[in-house]
């Protein structure tokens, strides 16, 4: 076997175990980990870089033997970023350790190259560069290593951020359902109130209307016996001589009236009291 055909076979092995293992990355900081540990085996660079751009959100990772740096700004791109992003057209420059941004100064380079794509994933654009030297030498039939890579990377990206839109959306979903619940509880609670309310007023009412039922059984007999004795009276004034009836019938009549006249005060009274208590314990 060639060199080339051992290095292909090395090269596909090592993506398939990236493949296997960026299958089960749930989250971003699980990504660059991932990324970060197979990197080395696909190919060989100084700095690695790959930046995701979603509408105003962007996700990325500059990557270092032994360390990862994350970028979730867009003010992290760089100049020769925005105008891969504006061009879409790929580069490979010369480049020294002076022009590398401040937080790679501790990269040294001999003879150095920036590599620079543009790749386009459904609705997202993605930004790649590498940084390599004569020691850490990156060949361009690496390329196709490097698309494939950013391919994975981007589809686990939009997997990534689609399930976390979901979670996100599922949570705003039970909070919505716990605020309903909660307004369903709160209409019932005001409803079982009203209940209640109807329930003691209904009460209330019969009880008054059963005071008012015997007030006014009590005061129809007491009206009606001194009513009865004066009705008697004139009945019996008609067949009595006009001596007796004077002296004997009007001053039972008087007796008899001042009587009616007393109880029928009384009925007013207690009947005037009544509606003032009905009135006073209406809401």
């Amino acid at each position: 076997m060639n060199l080339s055909g051992a290095k292909y076979r090395i090269t596909y092995e090592a993506f398939s175990k990236f493949s296997g293992n960026l299958s089960k990355v749930e989250s971003l900081e699980e990504l660059g980990k991932i990324i970060s540990r197979h990197l080395k085996y696909l190919f060989n660079y100084k700095v690695f870089k790959i930046m995701i751009l979603h509408e105003q959100s962007l996700a990325g990772y500059t990557f270092l033997p032994g360390k990862t740096i994350t970028h979730t700004q867009q003010q992290d791109l760089e100049p020769y970023e925005r105008l891969l992003l504006k061009d879409k057209i790929p580069f490979v420059n010369s480049i020294d350790s002076t022009e590398l941004p401040e937080y790679l100064k501790d990269v040294k380079l001999n003879n150095g190259n920036l590599w620079g794509w543009f790749l386009a994933y459904s609705e997202y654009q993605i930004c790649i560069s590498l940084v390599s030297d004569d020691d850490t030498y990156f060949s361009s039939s690496d390329v196709d290593i490097v698309h494939l890579l950013a391919d994975s990377v981007a589809s686990k990206y939009r997997q990534i951020s689609l399930s976390e839109i979901l979670q996100q959306n599922n949570i705003h979903l039970e909070s919505l359902v716990t605020e309903i619940a909660c307004k369903n509880k709160e209409i019932k609670a005001i409803n079982d109130n009203q209940q209640l309310v109807i329930e003691a007023r209904t009460e209330e009412l019969l009880q008054k209307n059963k005071k008012l039922f015997e007030l006014s059984r009590l005061n129809a007999h007491d009206l009606r016996e001194p009513l009865s004795r004066v009705l008697g009276l004139l009945e019996l004034a008609e067949h009595l001589p006009q001596d007796e009836l004077r002296s004997s019938i009007l001053p039972k009549i008087k007796e008899a009236s001042g009587h009616l006249d007393q109880v029928i005060q009384r009925v007013v009274t207690q009947s005037e009291k009544e509606l003032i208590n009905i009135k006073s314990s209406q809401p």
